[in-house]
């Protein structure tokens, strides 16, 4: 399959900002920005097993040690250099400054039992000078200026490309343009003059700037080969672009490590990094993204944690998200809490295919909770889904199937649209993956409260495709809102009416034929289904009429999600059990 992008379809990942912005117009999710810290607390506490032969590290290390036991640890560069391909490098625990190496041989790198190695790439900065109001730092030989297009940038948030960052005590300071906007709680870096400017008093206080790149770039070259490498315990924060760098390797393992407050992501999957293992991780306040993989085959996500990635604000309608990934076949995200990101949740993108999205929780992210664009195949299933601005948003995607998810309190709970952006690959559009939205199906699910106009929608003005020629198949899905002004679905039939409102089931069943086993909540003031959807308890109640509502679920679909086949199931996600009686 041609993975190149050409020019028609540059032009058509660009129409996103266009289509995005018509659904985000309308006032979103409010995510709090807060402060963060990234402090050796934020790591797991780990406990793996130190085989004999391994390489220790410490803060402290001394490429004149041996590296051979914990009492003559050697820095972490000499250890990447020295040590044979297999061999594992235990990190003692620390915060380590000025690791920036690459990895280029089948490598194990971990903690040590129970301690927490901080790699950070800032520096203490000290020698600072009054300067009127504000603090100067001369001399200061770093820069990180944008790298990125503008489309990349909200116009809101200019700052957001430069990757800079400073801390006091922890604590992020903001990044601004220049001197005369320095004042507490910012910085400005004078790349013309080597100086680097805060508005807060740093007596006493400790002062952290960003001084490297990327902690590990993990390439595969003609000569080199790291595949299969792991890296596990470890903690990655003030990185000015990555904390982890992968290249054309495949089979590595990132597991139970930490990475907050990097300048636009945490972990890159760069061009064909394929079949990593990613486990047990926290990203946090990275920012850009959690996770980006362009290529990046066979992924899986399992358990990890994905919150307030986006932190800078880059454009949320073209790239800000907790993962995203374009050009990527057979992702298996599963188990996951995608929460508070400042832009999608969880993004798949630009001919993705046959991905897999499971068993996660998805909440209060500033967009989408889960986005499937431009792609083709998904099983969306058993998510909960809720307080996001869209829950799910299928845009020019084909075949996806969206079963057994809870959606509730997000603005709109299902959006399927389809607009002027089509592929032009002959070889892509021969498997399947056209850019146009079609053969979707919705079943089993239950949309509750959204706080948007309506729950589902799937009203097209744009190519006036109608909804029955985007949706397949819809039915099995429940429907509650407190408010019986409100439209339920919002429907196409094409040019003739591109956006038809019903405001009950049964007028929709009886339209459309479909919905033919859907259910209707009521307007209650009480919820139906859940045992307390305020407060997030989102089990099915004693009595519920979605116990037992759902269809059946196909083999692969059950499989997904870890249940048997064939059986009539509950409505929503199967993780939210039924409340059992006392």
């Amino acid at each position: 399959m041609n993975r190149n992008i050409n020019c028609q379809q540059l032009k058509g990942l660009l129409f996103t900002k266009a289509l995005l912005a018509l659904v985000l117009a309308a006032p979103g999710v409010a995510v709090a920005a807060g402060s963060g810290t990234a402090t050796l607390d934020d790591i797991k506490n780990t406990n793996y097993p130190i085989p004999a032969g391994a390489y220790y590290v410490a803060p402290d290390g001394k490429d004149t040690n041996t590296g051979n036991s914990p009492n003559s640890p050697m820095s972490v560069a000499k250890a990447v250099q020295s040590a044979p391909a297999g061999s594992t490098i235990v990190f003692r625990g620390g915060t380590y400054r000025n690791v920036e190496t690459d990895i280029t041989k089948k490598l194990t790198l971990q903690a040590y039992p129970h301690e927490k190695p901080m790699l950070k790439g800032s520096i203490e900065v000290t020698g600072w000078v009054a300067d009127g109001s504000t603090w100067r730092k001369d001399g200061w030989n770093y820069a990180f200026a944008p790298n990125v297009g503008s489309e990349y940038i909200d116009p809101n948030y200019p700052m957001a490309g430069y990757r800079d960052m400073t801390f006091i005590d922890g604590v992020s300071l903001k990044q601004v343009a220049s001197k005369a906007a320095v004042v507490p709680g910012t910085f400005y870096v004078d790349y013309a003059n080597k100086q680097l400017h805060i508005g807060d008093n740093p007596a006493g206080k400790t002062v952290e700037a960003t001084a490297l790149e990327e902690a590990f770039d993990i390439v595969k070259t003609r000569t080199f080969d790291p595949s299969n490498t792991v890296v596990r315990g470890l903690g990655f924060a003030h990185y000015a672009e990555n904390g982890i760098g992968l290249l054309k390797t495949s089979d590595v393992t990132l597991e139970n490590n930490t990475f907050v407050w990097n300048g636009i992501r945490g972990v890159h999957f760069q061009y064909l990094a394929t079949d990593a293992t990613v486990r047990g991780n926290i990203f946090s306040y990275n920012g850009m993204h959690g996770i980006r993989g362009t290529w990046a085959h066979n992924m899986l996500l399992e358990d990890n944690t994905l919150s307030y990635n986006g932190i800078e604000r880059f454009s949320k309608t073209w790239s800000a998200a907790g993962i995203k990934v374009i050009f990527s076949d057979g992702v298996v995200w599963r188990r996951n809490l995608v929460e508070s990101n400042f832009g999608t949740g969880m993004w798949l993108d630009a001919s993705s295919t046959n991905a897999t999205v499971v068993n996660n929780t998805v909440r209060s992210n500033e967009s989408m909770g889960v986005f499937f664009e431009l792609s083709h195949k998904a099983i969306i299933a058993n998510n909960v889904i809720h307080h996001n601005h869209v829950g799910v948003m299928i845009a020019d995607s084909s075949r996806a199937r969206v079963y057994n998810n809870t959606m509730s309190m997000n603005r709109y709970q299902i959006i399927a649209k389809d607009s002027r952006r089509k592929n032009t690959d002959p070889k892509e559009i021969a498997a399947g993956i056209t850019w146009v939205t079609h053969s979707n199906v919705f079943k089993n699910n239950i949309l509750s409260n959204a706080t948007g106009s309506s729950l589902l929608q799937a009203s097209d003005c744009s190519t006036f495709q109608s909804s029955a020629s985007m949706i397949a198949d819809i039915d099995y899905n429940a429907y509650y809102d407190t408010s019986s002004s409100k439209d339920l679905i919002k429907w196409s039939l094409g040019r003739s009416n591109c956006s038809l409102n019903y405001s009950s089931l049964s007028a929709f069943k009886s339209a459309t034929g479909f919905e033919q086993h859907g259910l209707f909540g009521g307007n209650s003031a009480t919820n139906p289904f859940f045992v307390d959807e305020t407060n997030g308890d989102y089990r099915l109640k004693q009595g519920s009429p979605a116990i037992g509502g759902g269809q059946a679920l196909p083999a692969d679909i059950a499989a997904a999600i870890g249940v048997q086949s064939g059986r009539a199931v509950n409505l929503g996600a199967l993780q939210s059990r039924v409340v059992l009686a006392q």
